[in-house]
Parts: structure tokens; C-alpha cells; sequence
């Protein structure tokens, strides 16, 4: 059986961290252009995996079911087969039930059911509500001799959204388990079996980064064969920039164009390093209007005139005079730090572990 094999697309997500509704609005469409995407790549698929968070909330916006319809309505030789997730669990009142897509579309309910697609028998099953502690299933093991799938959306790392008991896939005799609910790619082996999240295909905030997308693979009685394919329009991108002794704006954009922004992804700008000047984050982000989403972070650090601090009557000074002689020593980058981390725990600062 080829398949293509994603998962947390998430459609009509609100994009709130962009805080503005336009590029809200064009990241939803983006999401329905990448659900079209995953459509392209499975006609030439047997079967279209989707682990659960196709919706991201109870409510659906109707130019997303529209496109869903149509979108698995054209895979004549594909069957789509569907699991709910924590986001959109299977319940009376879900799309999932009160749309009616096409005929190769089939929903797995809240028990374990099995259907068959060319060489491979797939076993699914949906979340029946959004809080799914306990583990939706229990000594599982795949009938008969041809290969097997388990679908699901679960957490392998035994949180609190259906935990997976690793030893029981070990001992299940599929040949894949495809997974949904992690927002990152992964897979692991596991006995005989090979468990795999493809991620989310876009990313929707500074915690997704990276190229995100889908897996294509293949069943056979021979074991499974899979390939991670880059699907999404756009990146989130976090990058630490260091501005160490530039004293202007205009420097300062300088150094964050060198270090490689683009017009279409979204960035997380981290300034470091140690400069005489305050940047005001506004007037930074303001010279990439070009750039679809930029916003700029201030962690630089003021110099330090330990001279003067070794004057002062007090904690700081007596503590920067017992810090001098290091600072003109061999390790003077260490004393540099400790003297940082000092002063900020005089000044009552929190001071992260080294």
C-alpha cells in the first residue's frame, strides 16, 4: 500500500501571535492551499492518512469544508482515511459527521475498526473527546497475515492525550503506526515496527520552527519504506542576531538583513551582544516592511565600566574590586560572565543557570 501519511493540519486556526487580521486571514487560505497540496501528492497514493486535528476548533469556517469536500471528492483511486483528534473529536456534533464528503472518505469511530486498502489492512480509532488520559487502547494486536496499519492520535512519550504504551506496539505485529498530535517529524522502530509522526505541514507559531510537511511511504510484506516531503508555504524562523558595538538603527538592520531574512517566512529577531546604544525593537521591525512577519527581540547587554562599579561604596563595588584581578587574567571571559551574573543577583534579577 503507498500512502501519504499527515497529520494536526488545523484548519480555520485564528493565528492570534500575528496580531494582525489580514495576515491571519492569508495564513488561514495558506492552510487551505497546503490541504491541496497533501491532495496533489495522494493521487497517486492507495491511501490518504490523516491522524487526527484536521480542525482546529469546534467551529469551521464553510469555504473550508467546501475545499475539504472537493479536495477528497477529486482522489478518484485514493481512499481517505480520517481519525479525530484531541481538537476535533468524533462526537455528534462534529463536522466529521455532519458532512457529507465522498464515498472514498471513511471515518474511524470510537472503537477500533479495520478496513482494507490494495495489500494492507488499516486499524483506526477517534478521539471521543478532547481530555483522552487514559490510553484508547489496550493489548492491541493486528489479525491475520497481510501487513497492517495503526492509525491514531496519541502522544508515544505517554502524556496526557491517549499515552502510547511503547511495549505494546513492540509486541503488535503492524508493520506502521501512523501518528498524529506531535507538531515535529519523527519516527523510531519499535520491535518490528516503525512509528511515525509526520508533524504539522504548516507551522503556526514560534514554537513549530522549521520546515514542516508530510510523509510518503509504502507497505509491503517486506517492511516499510518512508520519506519526509517539505510541504509548507512558509517557515517560522527564530535567529539570535549579535549588534555587539553597533550604535545605531540603521547598523543594526544592517546585521539582521546579513543574516539571511526573506520576504516570505515569519521571524523571531533576537538581538545579543554588548552595545553603548538602546535600540527601540518598533524602529528595527520597521525596516522589514517587506518581510511578511518580522518582530524584534532586546537582549543586549550594556557595557560594563567595572572601573566605575569598583568605586561605589557598597555590594557592587566591593564585589566588581574582588572580581578585577580576574578580569585582566587568563579567564577573563569567565570572570566577564561571573561578574554579569553577580551584579544581576545584587540587583535582585533572575539569573539562569550556567
Amino acid at each position: 500500500m503507498k500512502f501519504v501519511h499527515c497529520a494536526d493540519l488545523h484548519l480555520d486556526t485564528a493565528f492570534s501571535g500575528l496580531a494582525d487580521g489580514k495576515k491571519a486571514a492569508v495564513r488561514q487560505a495558506e492552510l487551505r492551499r497546503t490541504f491541496l497540496s497533501i491532495i496533489e501528492l495522494a493521487k497517486s497514493a492507495d491511501a490518504l492518512l490523516i491522524a487526527g486535528d484536521l480542525f482546529d476548533q469546534d467551529s469551521v469556517e464553510a469555504e473550508t469544508i467546501r475545499v475539504l469536500r472537493a479536495g477528497f471528492a477529486s482522489l478518484e483511486k485514493t481512499q481517505v482515511l480520517i481519525v479525530a483528534g484531541n481538537h476535533d473529536p468524533l462526537t455528534d456534533e462534529s463536522y466529521y459527521k455532519l458532512t457529507g464528503f465522498s464515498d472514498n472518505v471513511y471515518i474511524f469511530g470510537n472503537e477500533l475498526e479495520c478496513v482494507s486498502v490494495a495489500d494492507c489492512d488499516v486499524y483506526g480509532i477517534s478521539f471521543r473527546q478532547a481530555a483522552q488520559e487514559e490510553a484508547l487502547l489496550q493489548g492491541i494486536h493486528k489479525e491475520g497475515e497481510r501487513p497492517a496499519v495503526l492509525l491514531m492520535h496519541g502522544d508515544l512519550g505517554g502524556g496526557a492525550y491517549n499515552p502510547i504504551d511503547k511495549d505494546m506496539i513492540a509486541a503488535s505485529g503492524f508493520s506502521y503506526v501512523a501518528l498524529g498530535h506531535v507538531h515535529s517529524y519523527s519516527k523510531e522502530k519499535l520491535g518490528q515496527t516503525t512509528c511515525a509522526y509526520p508533524g504539522c505541514p504548516e507551522g503556526r507559531g514560534f514554537d513549530e520552527l522549521g520546515e514542516k510537511g508530510v510523509l510518503i511511504g509504502e507497505v509491503t510484506a517486506e517492511g516499510v519504506s518512508l520519506c519526509f516531503e517539505p510541504i509548507c508555504r512558509r517557515c517560522y524562523v527564530e535567529q539570535k542576531v549579535s549588534v555587539d558595538g553597533l550604535l545605531t538603527h540603521e547598523e543594526m538592520i544592517g546585521a539582521i538583513r546579513a543574516a539571511g531574512v526573506n520576504e516570505k517566512d515569519l521571524y523571531k529577531i533576537i538581538l545579543t551582544g554588548k552595545t553603548e546604544f538602546v535600540p527601540d525593537v518598533n524602529v528595527l521591525a520597521g525596516g522589514f516592511s517587506d518581510c511578511f512577519f518580522l518582530k524584534v527581540y532586546d537582549e543586549t547587554k550594556r557595557p560594563l565600566d567595572v572601573q566605575k562599579l569598583a568605586s561605589e561604596t557598597g555590594l557592587r563595588g566591593m564585589f566588581t574590586e574582588k572580581m578585577i584581578s580576574g578580569l585582566e587574567g587568563e579567564d577573563k571571559e569567565k570572570y566577564e560572565k561571573a561578574l554579569e551574573y553577580g551584579l544581576m543577583a545584587i540587583e535582585g534579577e533572575k539569573v539562569k543557570a550556567l
